[in-house]
This record gives structure tokens, C-alpha cells and sequence, in this order.
């Protein structure tokens, strides 16, 4: 009977053991699969929001690339627009000046100031056959602007400073070339620059005291000059005085003197002009050098001031030569006699007045 009970035990307790395995097994395997059924959902969910992530960042690269794409498109157009404005800009400026440069000088038919006359350009010396009604000059010969410009050009790059006609050798004022050849304000300047440059070695020539513009005294028995650009500006005769450089006081055709306080000739001025003392320029015994305040330039006769400062030589603004104050030579002669006296007395002492105006010695 025990045998039997704990024969019957022992079965009962196998078969709870199977039981418990397998169902032990049923959840073990119902746990696998569950895992893995969300383990796949979670991959599918992740895979999903990563593919949804990258679809919106690649769709967002491709706008902001696209952005990017167009806002260069649009800034190169630009550019390209507006360099295309500049060039053509440039290209119409350049067709103007072209133009302005190649356009003929012509009379005007109505001007009833000119003389106008049929036949042959006879300054057209290089058969550029100019389409300009022809004129009559003084002289009576026949020009147009053109030919009388050129060959006024030609006369002045060749040195001359008159204005002569190219077929009778007579002789034209500068504002009857002005008038007839049409002169543009440039080259009015140029002109003058030339004619002022050509006639300096040959005539006297000074600044105005109006306008600082240069001008050739033409008459050497008047002291009274007419300035053309002061007389023009202003619109009334201008004269100045040729001797004090002041605007001109009294009646004209005076070689003496002016009526402004002071006026008087250079000889008069270089005698009757005060010392001045030479601060930076000693003698032999280390005292100042003292000497006459105004000397005439040993080159060209212009009247030279020396304020007392600084070395013993001076600049003549009209000639620019150089020369030594104490001396009256030249700064060059004067160096070669006294090496490296600019602060020394020369060794032919102080020249004295000056009792005559030297002559331009050009060359």
C-alpha cells in the first residue's frame, strides 16, 4: 500500500513537471516571438522615421540648394546686366567723342561777320578738302576753321610764335585766328601755352596781376598792357602796368612810369631800393652779409627780390636760372670759383648796384 501511494506520487509529480515544462516552453516561445514581433515593429518604426527624416532633409538641402541656385542665377544676371549698361554706356561715350573728335569746324552761313568767298581752300595745304563754306581772311586769301587751325598748329610745333599766312607772309593777331579758325576753349589754352612758349626767348613776358596768366608785351614804347582774359572775363578793358605789375592808374602810352604810388622804372627801383641783410650768409669776419633788396637777373633783366633768409642764391621765375645775389653770377660760375660757398661770402665780394637792365641772353 505505501508502495502503491508513492508509486502514484511520483506520477503525479512527473506529470506536473511535463505540464510545467511545457508550459514553460509555450511562454518561452510565446515571449520569443513577441520580442521579435516588436523588436520588428520598432526597426520598421525607426526605419520609417529615419527614411522620413532623410526626406525631409534632402527635401530641404534641394530648396536650399535651389534657393542658393537662384539667388546666384539672379546676382550673376545682374551683373551681367549691368556690365552689359557699362559697356554699352562706354561704347556710346566713346562713338560721341569719336564723333566730336572726327566732326569738321564749319561756318556759319548766316554770320555776317565773315566774308565768304567760292573757290579753293587756300591753306589746305595737305588736300584734306574740308566741306566748310571758305572765308576771307585779312590778308584776303580764303581759309576754312580747319586749314587755318592746322596750319596755325604747324606754325606754332615748328617754334614760331607769329601767325603768318602760308601764301602772302602777312601777319594775323591771335584774335583774328581765334575768330576764324573756329578755336575751341582747349585749344585757345593750347595756343597761347605754344605762342607764350615759342616768343619767351624773344620777347619780354610777365604774369598778369589780374589772372596770372603769361603776357607778351607787344609795344615797347607803352608801359600800359592789355590782358585779353582779364579784358574778357570781366567785360571791359583791362590794362596793367608792365613796370609795378598793378592794375594801370592814369593816361596811357607812357614809358616812364604809371599813377600808382611807387611806380617807377627798374633802374630807379634798383637804385633807389633799400639793403637787405643776408641772416644765413656770412663775411670774412662771421658777420651778416648786407647787400641791395632787388637785383636785375644777369640772364634776362627781371627784377629779383631776396627776403634775407636762407642761402645767398636766388631763382629767376622768369628765365629759371639760378644766380648768386652776392655776385651776380651765375649759381653754376659761382660754384666753380667758391666750391660750396652757399653761406660764404664769393671771393669777388659784393657786386654794387646795378646801373643797366642786361639784355635776355638766350642760350
Amino acid at each position: 500500500m505505501g508502495n502503491l501511494c508513492t508509486a502514484k506520487r511520483e506520477k503525479n509529480s512527473g506529470k506536473k513537471r511535463g505540464n510545467v515544462t511545457k508550459l514553460q516552453s509555450n511562454n518561452s516561445e510565446q515571449q520569443r516571438s513577441n520580442l521579435t514581433t516588436r523588436q520588428n515593429n520598432i526597426s520598421e518604426e525607426l526605419r520609417s522615421n529615419l527614411a522620413t527624416r532623410q526626406s525631409d532633409n534632402s527635401g530641404q538641402q534641394r530648396s536650399h540648394l535651389t534657393a542658393l541656385q537662384n539667388n546666384i542665377s539672379e546676382e550673376l544676371r545682374s551683373n551681367f546686366a549691368t556690365r552689359q549698361r557699362n559697356i554699352s554706356g562706354q561704347r556710346k561715350s566713346n562713338s560721341t567723342t569719336e564723333q566730336s573728335n572726327n566732326s569738321e569746324k564749319c561756318y556759319d552761313p548766316r554770320d555776317r561777320t565773315l566774308t565768304f568767298v567760292d573757290g579753293e581752300d587756300e591753306l589746305d595745304f595737305l588736300c584734306m578738302g574740308y566741306k566748310s563754306r571758305r572765308a576771307k581772311m585779312s590778308c584776303g586769301h580764303a581759309v576754312t576753321p580747319m586749314s587755318l587751325t592746322d596750319h596755325c598748329r604747324r606754325l606754332l610745333d615748328e617754334g614760331k610764335w607769329r601767325f603768318v599766312c602760308g601764301k602772302c607772309d602777312a601777319e594775323w593777331s591771335f584774335e583774328e585766328v581765334r575768330k576764324m579758325a573756329l578755336l575751341t576753349p582747349g585749344e585757345v589754352e593750347e595756343f597761347e601755352k605754344k605762342t607764350f612758349v615759342n616768343a619767351a626767348p624773344n620777347l619780354k613776358v610777365k604774369e598778369c596781376p589780374g589772372c596770372k596768366s603769361l603776357v607778351v608785351r607787344k609795344d615797347l614804347d607803352d608801359l600800359s598792357v592789355r590782358c585779353t582774359v582779364c579784358t574778357a572775363n570781366r567785360q571791359s578793358l583791362y590794362k596793367f602796368c608792365w613796370q609795378c605789375l598793378r592794375e594801370w592808374k592814369g593816361p596811357v602810352l607812357r614809358t616812364d612810369h604809371c599813377d600808382n604810388d611807387g611806380c617807377q622804372s627798374p633802374l630807379g627801383i634798383l637804385k633807389n631800393c633799400g639793403d637787405v641783410v643776408l641772416k644765413g650768409v656770412m663775411d670774412v669776419r662771421g658777420d651778416p652779409l648786407k647787400c641791395p633788396s632787388t637785383r636785375a637777373c644777369p640772364t634776362c633783366g627781371m627784377l629779383v627780390g631776396h627776403n634775407g633768409t636762407k642761402c645767398k642764391n636766388v631763382h629767376c621765375r622768369q628765365c629759371k636760372v639760378e644766380f648768386c645775389f652776392v655776385c651776380l653770377k651765375t649759381t653754376t660760375e659761382c660754384q666753380r670759383i667758391n666750391a660750396r660757398s652757399w653761406f660764404r661770402i664769393c671771393s669777388t665780394g659784393i657786386a654794387p648796384r646795378q646801373t643797366s637792365i642786361p639784355v635776355w641772353q638766350s642760350g
